[in-house]
């Protein structure tokens, strides 16, 4: 492995960080998806998808603080992280009814569609959030 790719996935580098990333991004989203399978039961859709989607925020920003970007979640990366994630859920929200009422993507599917989507987004600005810099780790 060539040194500038090693350095990438060691010491907490933004590779080892993305990895980290994805691996709290799997189990959020096994856990608020089927959240969200049961809540379509009994709620509109939109619905939710709202609470699914607060309820995987909190979990994703005290985890991904610890794991991800080893930083300590305090208020003020909190409050940061839920400014971000608001804006993200504003645009999600629009490209998951996108998803269902324009292209017909069954309910069950559409969020799938809007992870793909929002993914590479969210880790950046999950980064930002978190630890204040956009770029490097921490």
């Amino acid at each position: 492995m060539k040194e500038m790719d090693r350095r990438l996935f060691v010491h907490g580098g933004p590779g080892r960080q993305f990895v980290r990333f994805v691996q709290v991004g799997v189990t959020n989203t096994v856990g608020t998806y089927l959240l969200y399978l049961a809540l379509i039961l009994i709620l509109p859709y939109v619905a939710a998808y709202s609470i699914t989607f607060v309820v995987g925020v909190l979990f994703s920003a005290w985890l991904n603080a610890r794991y991800s970007f080893t930083t300590r979640l305090t208020g003020r990366t909190l409050v940061r992280f839920i400014f971000i994630y608001v804006i993200n859920f504003m645009l999600s929200m629009q490209l998951l009814i996108f998803c269902v009422e324009i292209l017909d993507i069954p309910q069950t599917i559409a969020p799938l569609v809007v992870l793909a989507v929002f993914t590479p987004i969210n880790f950046f600005s999950s980064r930002l959030a978190l630890t204040g810099n956009w770029r490097r780790h921490q």
